[in-house]
């Protein structure tokens, strides 16, 4: 019955074009990672990941923007095209960046004016039943 089961549980199959790109991911990751070691100034948890970051490396703009795919030009695919479109979405994903970075701040404040006003009326309770 075990084997039953663990024919379900086997990771699925990748393709030679997937691995690829999860092979760039990770090591524009650790580029990035090495680079940054002196600058990195610490990130509250904010994403429900208990012990680190997420497992998942994240895509950065300028990852969007060198990203190049060969001389081929395939129908209907313009090249400054994508290029064009490409920056686009690096921009997009730069601006989304820093929307939710004010938002994190944001909620960080609202949450340590909370803990102030908790811990200030908790002092006037015991203050008053004394």
């Amino acid at each position: 019955m075990r084997r039953l089961f663990d024919l379900f549980r086997r990771p699925p199959l990748r393709s030679r074009r997937h691995r690829r790109l999860l092979d760039e991911l990770a090591e524009h990751t650790r580029r990035n990672a090495a680079q940054a070691a002196g600058q990195r100034r610490p990130v509250p948890n904010t994403v429900g990941h208990y012990y680190g970051r997420p497992v998942r490396p994240s895509i950065s703009p300028g990852m969007v923007r060198d990203r190049a795919f060969g001389d081929r030009v395939r129908r209907g695919c313009d090249p400054t095209e994508v290029r064009s479109f490409l920056h686009l979405v690096a921009d997009e994903l730069t601006a989304l960046r820093a929307e939710l970075r004010s938002t994190q701040d944001e909620n960080l404040r609202i949450k340590q004016a909370l803990r102030d006003w908790q811990s200030e009326q908790f002092q006037q309770f015991q203050a008053g039943a004394a």
